[in-house]
């Protein structure tokens, strides 16, 4: 016996309910542990959240939610740095250090004060976060929906989708440099969170199994790229901010040896983008 769909808007709340969720008790475990993995947890839940929201906003001519509706969210993101983004960091120096024999420690204790540096101010800013809000959040969400056409919403979410594929898939021509790959990776990502909506409803087959899977894999090969651009650049970060003659001589090795990883990883993208269709295929 087939089962009846989901509606649109069951499908919606059911995912920004359970991304509310998560957000919640990574961000009360964040609190209680600070644990780093928790942190990003959280973090990327409000990367989904803000995502949908976003998404919804541009079905219609005028924005379905307030300006500041996630605030409180994007503050606590904010809150959060790039604490998870830092620790993958001296992953990779530790990884380059075995597999050329050198060694960065002041490059390691670099990134292990801003780990400490962002762990003092997220204290600062979670105390003072109000987790009733999430309830508020969750009751504007239900009031926002309710009174919205199914079919309209639901036909002109998924067009917003494949025509967000479509400009992506014709901005691929123009990532000459790491900064575009940068944002068209941020914009993919977005995508992907809505189609991952569209995928995880019980009995939607708008997105399948195939499709989500490829949008998954890519993502995935994107971050390995990303990862190594950021510890390409931050070496450039480093030049700028410190003035500690021996770290500064730790970051130019790095970055000789960075460099052509990086720029391996970044023609590959490029090569799979441009020649691969089926990955902008909804």
């Amino acid at each position: 016996m087939q089962t009846e769909a989901e509606s649109i808007k069951t499908v919606i709340t059911s995912y920004l309910f359970k991304y509310l969720e998560e957000f919640r008790v990574n961000l009360e475990h964040a609190i209680s542990d600070y644990d780093p993995e928790a942190i990003h947890q959280y973090r990327v839940s409000v990367k989904r959240i803000r995502a949908v929201v976003r998404a919804l906003d541009r079905v219609y001519e005028e924005p379905l939610f307030p300006e500041d509706f996630i605030m409180p969210l994007r503050d606590m993101f904010k809150a959060g740095g790039t604490i998870r983004d830092d620790q993958v960091q001296i992953g990779l120096v530790k990884h380059a250090e075995k597999q050329y024999g050198q060694s960065f420690p002041l490059i390691k204790n670099f990134y292990k004060k801003r780990i400490d540096d962002q762990r003092n101010a997220f204290f600062n800013h979670s105390v003072d976060f109000d987790f009733e809000l999430l309830k508020e959040l969750s009751g504007k969400i239900e009031e926002i929906l309710e009174p919205l056409d199914e079919e309209y919403l639901e036909l002109n979410l998924y067009n917003r989708l494949h025509k967000a594929m479509e400009k992506l898939k014709i901005k691929r021509y123009d990532l000459d440099q790491p900064e575009a790959l940068h944002k068209f990776r941020t914009r993919f990502k977005e995508n992907g969170y809505v189609a991952e909506m569209f995928y995880q409803s019980k009995y939607s087959h708008k997105i399948s199994k195939a499709t989500y899977s490829r949008m998954k894999k890519f993502g995935l090969e994107l971050g390995n790229w990303h990862d190594h651009y950021q510890l390409w650049s931050k070496t450039a970060f480093i030049f700028h901010e410190s003035r500690n003659m021996d770290l500064l001589s730790e970051a130019f090795e790095m970055r000789k040896l960075i460099m052509p990883v990086h720029d391996k990883l970044f023609q590959e993208i490029l090569h799979l983008i441009k020649r691969d269709d089926s990955l902008f295929m909804i």
